[in-house]
């Protein structure tokens, strides 16, 4: 697509009165889009692969949500979210893609300090050793190629009225749909 403009002022100055521009469309690297976001398919990592934390159907301890972290007398005290963050978009490749790695956060909500660190800890460290894993969530495939802790364990404090203490860390992921 181009775009001619031309007028007077400075762009006539530097370019004799008439300026062309060209717009490409950019590459996003696998040009494929992801039928589930990456903090659902790192939740099911979590609870299928690394088997850290449960599925919250099972009503087990440490049930795992995505993308929405519950509240109330039916949901355990220590639990967990992971949400999709800010990601992080390359500079394009030789290849002419834009590379682009999804942020997602992991936010542990527990009774007390000692408990919810120890959690937090233990998923973030099995979170820095995945590199080329694969996953199945029902047809679908996804190759989670790397995985890069982009903030120190955050303590966001103590609830107030429940007593509960929260914490975070953050990640950029590389994954790309191995289907459709």
């Amino acid at each position: 697509m181009s775009y001619t403009v031309t007028g007077a002022g400075r762009t006539a100055c530097m370019t004799g009165g008439t300026l062309t521009l060209t717009a490409t469309a950019r590459a996003v690297e696998g040009t494929r889009i992801l039928q589930l976001s990456p903090a659902e398919v790192i939740t099911r990592y979590i609870i299928d692969t690394l088997a850290l934390m449960t599925d919250p159907d099972d009503r087990a301890d440490w049930p795992l949500y995505s993308t929405s972290l519950p509240d109330g007398d039916n949901v355990k005290a220590n639990v967990g979210c992971v949400f999709d963050t800010t990601g992080v978009s390359d500079q394009r490749s030789m290849n002419g893609t834009w590379p682009e790695h999804p942020g997602i956060q992991l936010r542990i909500r527990a009774r007390n300090h000692k408990t919810g660190y120890q959690k937090i800890e233990v998923v973030a460290k099995a979170l820095d050793e995945v590199a080329a894993a694969s996953i199945t969530i029902g047809s679908l495939e996804f190759e989670i190629q790397n995985v890069r802790r982009t903030s120190p364990i955050v303590p966001l404090g103590i609830e107030e009225g429940k007593r509960r203490v929260n914490f975070t860390v953050n990640f950029l992921i590389t994954i790309r749909e191995l289907t459709g």
